[in-house]
């Protein structure tokens, strides 16, 4: 069985540290266990910023045959700031390149600079075209703004032109939302967890999921494809529920779970549950699940065996693990 995983990601370690001096300091209040906690919260060095070695070599014993790689956490694509055009372009040739090493294992997804839409769409293009990328993921807000703000239609307009997929990837919440909603009488590594990988993020990325349904975008631009992780961000089990309430009061074309499964692909980011598997069968169907696992963030040894061990028939098994992947990324 071939395997495809497609929420994995790399650091560039420059625009790391750029993207951490523009920004400056985020809503945690660093308390004395912090620190700590992010170091062994964060990623091996190796398997962050190389595709070759620890990486390769975990791939090999978990069973994936390809991973296709974006830039993870303080990436410059949320960047607001002019120097994002640079930094998302810096990253994404330091990825092809790395691709390029080894050719068969990986495939990319580009990381566009928000700041500035028309920059973005003309990113998007190159990535596709010059370097072979399979899509884009964008990681969060832009500015405090989603994709269904207007000015990012020019992003939009380039990922229908181009046929392939926008992963809505998580962002840690804006610092308001994120002290208001997540901090508390509790240590900064449970403010951080809370409003980032335990809860807080996947209702933001869930939110823009629902946002680019409300808004129209999906109306405006009926090509687009969204991947959207962690077996669709608390939104993939909730459809019954947001047709039934937004019907009351909301004038959409169709029913916000018909935009959801003509337009939407949901991944497990590695969490490797088989009634969330099961579940999420029945509501969207075999042909809108795409595997992956979050590397580096979660390293599983059991990639391939997930789908050898669930109760699938030959044909769900074979198009989670690869043929979704390569009918919709054309790998």
């Amino acid at each position: 069985m071939r395997v495809i995983t497609v929420e994995e990601h790399f650091h560039h370690p420059d625009a790391v540290t750029r993207v951490l001096e523009l920004t400056g300091p985020g809503a945690i209040v660093p308390d004395q266990g912090f620190g700590k906690f992010l170091q062994g919260f964060m990623p091996d060095q190796d398997s962050a910023e190389r595709l070759g070695g620890n990486r390769l070599a975990h791939m090999d014993r978990a069973g994936i045959d390809i991973q296709v790689v974006s830039h993870g956490g303080n990436s410059p694509s949320s960047l607001d700031h002019p120097a994002a055009v640079e930094l998302c372009r810096k990253v994404n040739d330091a990825l092809a390149q790395q691709i390029a090493e080894n050719p068969t294992r990986f495939r990319g997804f580009a990381t566009l600079p928000l700041h500035d839409p028309a920059a973005a769409a003309d990113e998007l293009k190159r990535c596709v075209n010059e370097l072979g990328f399979v899509g884009t993921l964008v990681m969060g807000t832009c500015g405090g703004l989603f994709l269904d703000h207007p000015r990012f239609d020019p992003v939009l307009t380039a990922a229908e032109d181009v046929d392939l997929p926008i992963y809505v990837h998580p962002g840690m919440p804006p610092n308001p939302v994120s002290t208001t909603y997540y901090a508390g009488n509790w240590p900064a590594a449970a403010h951080f967890l809370f409003a980032g990988p335990a809860f807080g993020w996947h209702a933001e990325a869930g939110i823009h999921i629902v946002r680019l349904i409300l808004s129209g975008a999906l109306d405006r631009h009926p090509g687009l494809k969204l991947l959207s992780g962690h077996w669709g961000e608390l939104v993939g089990g909730w459809l019954d529920r947001l047709d039934e309430t937004f019907a009351w009061g909301v004038e959409l074309e169709r029913p916000v779970s018909e935009y959801y499964r003509e337009h939407v692909w949901a991944t497990p980011s590695g969490m490797y549950n088989h009634n969330q598997l099961n579940y999420m069968l029945n509501e969207i169907g075999a042909e809108r699940i795409i595997h992956s696992e979050d590397f580096p963030y979660l390293v599983r040894d059991d990639v391939a065996a997930f789908l050898t061990e669930a109760a699938l028939t030959e044909e769900q098994r074979n198009a989670i693990a690869h043929g979704n992947a390569e009918r919709l990324m054309r790998i």
